[in-house]
C-alpha cells in the first residue's frame, strides 16, 4: 500500500459516519442513497430518523449543525 492508499484507509477506519456519508454516500443517487440507509440502518441512525431526512443530508449548513450538535453532546 502506498502511504497515500494508508493514509486513505485509516482515515476510512478511524473517521465517523459523517465524514464517510461526505466522502462517498453523497454523491449516489438518492435511490441509492434510500437502499444503503436500508442495508445499513445503523449508519448515521445518530442524525437520519428516516430517508425523509436524505435531502437535509446534502445541505453543507445542515451537516454542520448536526456536527457541533454531536461535540456540544461530547461526540468526536
Amino acid at each position: 500500500m502506498t502511504p497515500e492508499q494508508h493514509e486513505r484507509f485509516h482515515k476510512f477506519i478511524t473517521g465517523d459516519d459523517m465524514g464517510f456519508y461526505e466522502e462517498y454516500i453523497i454523491h449516489l443517487s438518492r435511490d441509492e442513497q434510500e437502499k444503503f440507509f436500508e442495508d445499513n440502518p445503523d449508519f448515521m441512525s445518530e442524525f437520519l430518523e428516516n430517508c425523509g431526512n436524505i435531502d437535509l443530508l446534502r445541505d453543507r449548513v445542515y451537516r454542520g449543525l448536526l456536527r457541533k450538535i454531536k461535540e456540544y453532546e461530547g461526540g468526536n
